[in-house]
């Protein structure tokens, strides 16, 4: 014999083996005792072996019914566990996510109500910055500021644009003259090195302005250093506004002046296409894009 059984005979022959019983075991599997008897037929013929010595009511296996049923409960035992542990793979309580480090600001502001609502699920937020993005067995889901597509990856839009503003701390606001666009050419403007493109050329080209020289203005690697610069008094900083929501009620930064630039770029939610299924992901995808929906919302009516 090449061919497997029936794998629905395999199992009905077990729980009949076991329970020596075509009666208990139609009962147990939810079946007609005559499905059971017609199943063990089958496997029969299919073995091409006589598995049970039947007497009226009464069943027995036979020396070689034993021997197999032995052999195939290790491996239906196998199949189960192999099954439980894909399930407690997927169904355990930690959700890690590799997120953009300027968006960990936000994240880490606003977890604490996805938390409340599933406090049994840990999540665990490796920040990162990374310009060619690989599946990795370490993280569920990534958070991405660009633009889709990315090979590999479902994706769900978070922001599909994003409206930044000039910020600044609330000393340098009171001490300085910024008040226009115009303003800013000769004050000193916080950048992020390495960027793809550089906010400030956009947001100059958008008020019909020349983009200024940057000189010797501070650079920084990542948003949130540029952050503490600004909050330091060392100069202007282009943000993206929901981002900076929380340091606006604090009284740590402020907006410099009401002019804003819109930047075709946003975030994103990416994921393996096995991951589809995974019950913590699907809650926190949820979250995430209403969550987010409500605080920019907020923002822009600010």
């Amino acid at each position: 014999m090449n061919r497997l059984p029936s794998l629905i005979a395999v199992r009905y022959f077990e729980a009949a083996a076991r329970l020596q019983s075509f009666t208990a075991a139609a009962a147990e599997l939810h079946v007609t005792q005559s499905a059971v008897s017609r199943m063990m037929q089958t496997l029969e013929e299919q073995l091409e072996v006589r598995l049970f010595e039947r007497n009226g009511r009464w069943i027995n296996l036979t020396p070689l019914g034993k021997t197999y049923h032995e052999q195939i409960t290790v491996g239906l035992n196998l199949i189960l566990d192999a099954g439980n542990k894909l399930k407690d793979s997927v169904h355990k309580s930690t959700l890690t996510l590799s997120v953009n480090v300027g968006f960990t600001l936000w994240l880490v502001q606003n977890i604490g109500d996805f938390r409340s609502l599933y406090p049994d699920i840990q999540v665990d937020v490796l920040p990162q910055e990374l310009t060619e993005l690989e599946p990795s067995a370490s993280a569920h889901a990534h958070i991405r500021y660009g633009t889709p597509p990315w090979p590999g990856f479902n994706s769900v839009s978070l922001l599909d644009k994003t409206e930044a503003v000039v910020v600044c701390s609330p000393r340098m606001k009171q001490q300085s003259q910024v008040r226009e666009p115009a303003d800013l050419l000769s004050a000193p403007l916080l950048s992020i090195a390495g960027a793809r493109e550089e906010p400030w050329e956009l947001f100059f080209k958008q008020h019909g302005l020349q983009m200024p020289s940057l000189g010797n203005s501070p650079r920084f690697l990542q948003m949130l250093m540029m952050r503490e610069a600004a909050m330091s008094d060392l100069g202007f900083g282009l943000v993206p506004r929901f981002l900076f929501q929380q340091d606006f009620k604090a009284g740590r930064l402020v907006q410099a002046m009401p002019h804003a630039c819109i930047v075709d770029h946003g975030y994103h939610l990416l994921y393996r296409k096995d991951e589809d299924l995974n019950p913590k992901l699907k809650l926190f995808k949820t979250w995430l894009v209403d969550r987010l929906q409500a605080t920019t919302a907020c923002a822009s009516k600010a």
